[in-house]
């Protein structure tokens, strides 16, 4: 099909301002209806939107999308962790349609927009610079994570130019036996109302314990970048799947606040043997949870972050939900329900693997 023209669809390049392509060529989307509801849980799986290869082409690809947002106007922003091979840092502003019932009503995403993020003094980002795992609306701005040999998070205009970074504490950089790994930095992010940014670990700081196991999760960190200094939380994983291969892991992969103590916890996990993800949604608290702000290592005595389980994606073995890695809040349904919004990141490595979008519906 053809891609729906809305006015001119714009990728901002720092102040410049490119017209991108207002038509494309793209095979039919393919969308999903909800099987019958597992009982028992919070949030009922609604329907499935799986994006078309090469859905937007050279010199700005789509892929990637490992954070989401709800921005407004029912606009979402979605960032792309390509660390430069296939463009500049840069994230896309879309509308997806979805009807009143949770159900999408078309094969694509609707382009709105787009951007870059630049570096300080709004250079741009060299490959390798950047692997950018969230994206959140910060006012009227966006607060933007990248993941790697130097993690960083930063706050951007709609244009992507450089406002500042934000100061993460010292027991989080990476280095020898210390910090975050290259690949488990800060996925989950999220914006508490009020402006107060948060940020978790994939999985556990180097010095605070290892990989998730078939007997236990691992131990990921939630920084809250407060105005009087950072809070910091320990949120531990479910174990892997039960029968999972030696070479599986699992991790955090997204949060979303809910309030100042609590939020949903977006648990990825991937077993290459046997070609499955385990994907799970929890809400989790800080209430009751050890403030552990400004320790290098943790002890192993802290409370946890008390967590209930939300949705299953396991429930639906049909259904091969991807790897899924952003998650926002939804429409309001008609029935006044609020949903939530998954994204899955396809890792450019199409076609075995899709950009898909999930509708969950809270109960």
């Amino acid at each position: 099909m053809r891609l729906r023209r809305v006015g001119t669809p714009l990728f901002r390049v720092g102040s410049l301002v490119t017209a991108l392509v207002a038509s494309v060529s793209v095979g039919a989307g393919v969308v999903h209806a909800a099987p019958p509801a597992p009982a028992g849980l919070p949030a009922r799986y609604i329907s499935t939107l799986t994006v078309p290869d090469n859905f937007v082409p050279a010199p700005f690809r789509w892929g990637g999308i490992s954070g989401l947002d709800a921005v407004g106007g029912g606009n979402y922003v979605g960032v792309s962790d390509d660390p430069g091979r296939f463009g500049p840092a840069r994230y896309f502003q879309f509308r997806l349609p979805i009807a009143g019932n949770g159900m999408f009503t078309g094969p694509t995403p609707i382009l709105t927009g787009g951007g870059t993020v630049l570096g300080p003094r709004n250079i741009p980002l060299l490959p390798g610079q950047m692997d950018m795992e969230g994206i959140r609306r910060l006012g009227g701005n966006y607060v933007v994570s990248s993941e790697g040999a130097r993690p960083w998070i930063r706050v951007v205009t709609p244009l992507g130019l450089y406002v500042r970074d934000l100061r993460i504490p010292s027991a989080y950089i990476p280095g020898p036996n210390r910090g975050m790994g290259v690949n488990d930095g800060f996925e989950g992010l999220a914006v508490i109302p009020g402006g107060t940014v948060a940020a978790m670990t994939e999985r556990s700081l180097a010095q605070d314990g290892g990989d998730p196991t078939l007997a236990a999760g691992t131990r990921s960190r939630l920084a809250v970048f407060g105005p009087k200094g950072t809070s910091e939380y320990v949120y531990r994983t479910d174990p892997l799947a039960k029968g999972a291969s030696s070479r599986a892991s699992k991790g955090v992969s997204e949060i979303l606040a809910v309030n100042g103590t609590d939020f949903y916890v977006l648990e990825r996990g991937y077993d290459p043997a046997t070609n499955r993800n385990d994907i799970k949604v929890f809400l989790a608290t800080t209430r009751g949870a050890t403030q552990v702000g400004g320790r290098f290592k943790l002890s192993g005595s802290e409370t946890v972050m008390p967590k209930r389980l939300v949705y299953d994606f396991g429930m639906l073995p049909l259904l091969r939900p991807d790897n899924v890695e952003g998650m926002a809040w939804g429409p309001r349904l008609a029935d006044g329900r609020r949903s939530l919004v998954l994204v899955s990141d396809d890792n450019f490595a199409t076609p075995g693997q899709k950009t898909k979008f999930h509708v969950l519906a809270l109960n």
